[in-house]
């Protein structure tokens, strides 16, 4: 019996204009995603664990929420660069701006690059969160078992 091998995606369209066009949309969703984790991240330290830290939990969660609140404003800037990066390529698939698909290859890579680092600041910044209200919480149950 003949063993049927999928085809596996070939580097012509990896670096096709239309996946580079793709990647763009994607971007864009994952972003639009963050901002709405950042909202939750936000409300979580402002409303419930700033009240239940200590003075040095309480500078951290500080620094988190400024974080969180920068990176929000990262993530609008980028999504803005992204939207007509995105217009730029479709043009280009429409054979419109032929001459400048180096320029918009390179232009891919930088933000490529500055989408990359976002995503990996803001995983930080969760990760960080996240430990935090889990210390905050176990000093709470603590206290609860202790009273």
């Amino acid at each position: 019996m003949k063993k049927i091998i999928p085809k596996q995606k070939n580097d012509v369209f990896m670096n096709s204009i239309e996946y580079l066009h793709h990647k763009t949309g994607s971007w864009i969703s994952e972003i639009e995603f963050i901002r709405i984790e950042q909202d939750f991240l936000k409300e979580l330290l402002a409303e419930y664990i700033i009240g239940l830290c200590d003075t040095h939990n309480f500078t951290k969660a500080k620094l988190l929420l400024n974080g969180i609140n920068h990176e929000a404003i990262l993530g609008e800037t980028l999504i803005e660069s992204i939207k007509e990066h995105k217009v730029n390529l479709a043009l280009l698939i429409e054979n419109i701006y032929l001459k400048k698909e180096n320029l918009f290859r390179d232009n891919h890579e930088f933000l490529k690059n500055e989408v990359t680092n976002y995503f990996d600041n803001f995983k930080y910044i969760k990760k960080e969160v996240f430990e935090l209200i889990l210390l905050i919480m176990k000093k709470e149950k603590q206290q609860n078992l202790l009273a």
